[in-house]
């Protein structure tokens, strides 16, 4: 079958270049709370002293008053290049107010069946994922995704960086890394395979804070220009991905339950998603096309992504099949973060028999992981 215009155009809608052109055209000059890089500073020009926040976007480094940041959301209408010691920076000296609508404008159904619209050989699966990264935005949520290369996990969170900002992909992580994206509402840890000595050890006493669902974290050093000695953690959602559990075994080294105690890893619970992306990312697209008829899609995503995170939800629809469902005492942080998943799960049903199907095949996709892990100490 032959794709009409329409469907490619709503299948690539959030392609990176889609996305990155539509960021172009909208967020050019805007300002939010993520953009504050600082702790409160004074500094001065000639006799005078100003006070407020430094910022970043892009590669470029800002200074704005305490009157303009309590204006956030902002656009940038006038600055101005000032030096300050050996850093160069814009001194923001207008600004123009604006508003992020938070509105309901998709059913979430309609906002996980489009977020993306990549075509996938395990849909299923995709969707569940896709239901899970979402909640890890909407909501505050733990846990861990494992799968082959190519199933698309980075795709999504990129979606969610790219259209409302708050959340942080890294690679490789750090503990100067964490406390620099601290602020962010999503942490998404990708590959901690390489971690040794200290790096470790602090790694493991960040992830027993926020996987044990703590409301503040008090980093290990000072506090420094770009990071605080205390961080409210009560709305940041923890997601960590990796390869499947052979891919490390095969190359020598340690998987995540290896690499941690068993208090960490007791407290992100895994899932193992199957299937891989087909969408053709090769293919040639219209960009500028497809983002001028697609303006009001990402927008009305950004309102209901902005609607579900300002309205979290509070049940589950439906009922929970606990004869299948269910988890020992000794994992109750594991039930605590699969009932808050199963909130959005039954958002995306449409009825008792399709919570059923969803929810059982995401435990399904959890006890999963749970065979991957014995059958590697079987082989070792």
């Amino acid at each position: 079958m032959v794709d009409t215009e329409e469907q490619t155009d709503k299948e690539y809608a959030l392609h990176n270049d889609c996305l990155s052109e539509f960021n172009n055209r909208l967020y050019e000059g805007i300002f939010t709370e993520e953009n504050i890089v600082s702790t409160k500073k004074s500094v001065s020009w000639g006799d005078e002293k100003f006070y407020g926040y430094f910022m970043e976007k892009g590669k470029e480094k800002f200074f704005a008053l305490d009157e303009h940041v309590n204006q956030l959301p902002f656009k940038v209408e006038q600055m101005v290049e000032r030096d300050y010691k050996t850093d160069v920076f814009n001194v923001i000296l207008k600004v123009k107010p604006i508003q992020i609508p938070a509105t309901k404008n998709l059913s979430f159904k309609e906002l996980v069946d489009i977020m993306p619209a990549f075509k996938h050989s395990n849909p299923q699966h995709f969707v569940l994922y896709k239901i899970c990264a979402i909640t890890g935005y909407v909501d505050r949520v733990n846990f861990r995704v494992s799968t082959e290369p190519g199933f698309g996990k980075d795709s999504v969170v990129s979606i969610m960086a790219h259209l409302v900002d708050s959340s942080a992909n890294l690679y490789g992580a750090t503990m100067a890394k964490l406390e620099y994206v601290l602020k962010n509402k999503m942490i998404i840890l990708n590959e901690l395979g390489n971690l040794k000595g200290e790096e470790k050890i602090n790694i493991q006493e960040f992830l027993l804070a926020v996987g044990a669902y703590f409301n503040t974290y008090t980093k290990r050093s000072r506090k420094t220009e770009s990071t605080q000695e205390q961080y409210d953690i009560s709305k940041l959602s923890l997601i960590l991905f990796y390869n499947l559990p052979a891919h490390y075994t095969a190359k020598g080294q340690e998987y995540f339950d290896q690499m941690f105690t068993s208090a960490v890893v007791n407290r992100f619970i895994p899932f193992v998603f199957d299937g891989r992306l087909t969408t053709s990312f090769e293919r040639l697209i219209d960009v500028s096309k497809i983002v001028t008829e697609n303006e009001n899609t990402y927008k009305n995503i950004i309102a209901t992504l902005n609607y579900y995170r300002q309205n979290p939800l509070v049940d589950i629809k439906y009922e929970v099949d606990t004869s299948e469902i269910k988890f020992p005492k000794t994992l109750m942080r594991y039930d605590r973060s699969f009932n808050i998943l199963l909130k959005y799960i039954g958002e995306y049903s449409q009825s008792q028999e399709e919570f059923d199907m969803l929810s059982k095949e995401l435990f399904r996709c959890y006890k999963k992981y749970d065979g991957l892990i014995e059958t590697e100490r079987k082989i070792k």
